[in-house]
């Protein structure tokens, strides 16, 4: 890249964020900054480029993937100065989250190895400090809220290669929720148990970790099992993790 170091002024770059299932996709970089270490895939965006066409250039020459960016999801700086404190790199970064639209896996342009990685496992690789944060930032806890109207399409069915069947909620805004047979199973009963119920207001239900001899063939060893809870108590926690103000009727905060 022209003025790759030493730059008169700061560079716009792109990555693209990858998701499949419980896994993200990573390159290993060949050259600096970050030379052997993990990160997502991207580059320099060119004289003349827009970000999302920086990033569909940059995925396909790192990765062979061809992707679609649907928006922003992380921005940052990426500032390293030398030992007499000169400005060796200084990028500006727009990290986008894609979705997969055709290619197939190869390493190219700056990254060594290309690589499906399971979010947990990726945070013990040698990653690049800027997307250490982001996988971190991936894993912190979220309240979505979803409606009807927040909602473009549900899906419902076995994946090609797979024993199993997902939910799959497609969003207005691009985002998609997944949720495995077993846990739709789960909440299913729930919801039945206390719509049919003629006073029964809330259910709780717990992780559970099941041996072999007690759960379905093939089925993951967690499991959602209801709580024993007194059922205002329930209703308490919902209120409160919902940020419900009871008085104004109203959410606020998350």
């Amino acid at each position: 890249m022209e003025f790759r170091e030493y730059p008169p002024t700061p560079v716009v770059g792109v990555g693209g964020v990858l998701l499949r299932e419980e896994k993200v996709l990573l390159v290993r970089r060949k050259r600096e900054p970050g030379a052997g270490l993990w990160s997502i895939p991207g580059g320099h965006v060119r004289l003349g480029e827009t970000l999302k066409e920086a990033c569909v250039r940059e995925m396909l020459e790192e990765t062979g993937l061809e992707v679609e960016p649907v928006r922003p999801i992380y921005a940052f700086d990426y500032i390293e100065r030398d030992g007499e404190g000169n400005v060796r790199y200084h990028y500006v970064v727009v990290d986008f989250l894609c979705r997969q639209v055709g290619g197939s896996l190869k390493p190219g342009g700056d990254a060594k190895e290309v690589r499906w990685v399971p979010l947990d496992h990726a945070l013990r690789l040698r990653l690049t400090s800027s997307t250490r944060k982001l996988l971190e930032e991936l894993k912190r806890p979220l309240t979505i809220v979803v409606r009807n109207r927040d909602v473009e399409r549900v899906l419902f069915g076995v994946p090609a290669g797979h024993r199993h069947a997902r939910t799959l909620f497609i969003l207005r805004d691009g985002s998609k929720l997944v949720f495995h047979e077993a846990t739709m199973e789960n909440v299913a009963r729930a919801v039945v148990s206390v719509e049919m119920h003629p006073s029964r207001r809330a259910i709780a239900l717990r992780r559970v970790e099941l041996p072999r001899d007690v759960r379905k063939p093939d089925y993951d060893s967690n499991q959602l099992l209801e709580e024993d809870l007194d059922e205002e108590e329930i209703v308490a926690e919902i209120t409160r993790e919902l940020g419900i103000n009871t008085a104004e009727g109203e959410v606020r905060g998350k």
